[in-house]
């Protein structure tokens, strides 16, 4: 792979990445782009919008344990829905809620 030069907004992800994970980052095997937005279940969101009153209405049962197990995702958090952020928010909020019994 020597003498190999991404295109440069591949260039800038892969710094990107490079920063963060560390320097093998900038130098993966393989890098696949896909276009979600021709994706016929998604069209192209990251995180699903519900009808007005959704989340009011069913929102807190998303959270509500059943017996012993306790719901965690980005779907049942409470701030940054949809997002990675909140997936750990639902995670760690879930824990809490395991070790508090």
């Amino acid at each position: 792979r020597p003498g190999r030069t991404p295109p440069p907004p591949r260039r800038c992800l892969l710094d990107a990445f490079a920063a963060v994970v560390g320097p093998r980052a900038g130098d993966p095997m393989d890098l696949v782009e896909y276009d979600w937005s021709s994706e016929e279940w998604t069209r192209g969101c990251f995180s699903g919008a519900p009808t007005p009153g959704t989340w009011i209405a069913y929102g807190p049962h998303l959270r509500s344990p059943v017996g012993r197990v306790h719901w965690a995702g980005t779907e049942t958090a409470t701030h940054w829905a949809g997002y990675l952020e909140g997936a750990v928010r639902a995670g760690e909020r879930a824990a809490a809620e395991v070790l508090a019994g």
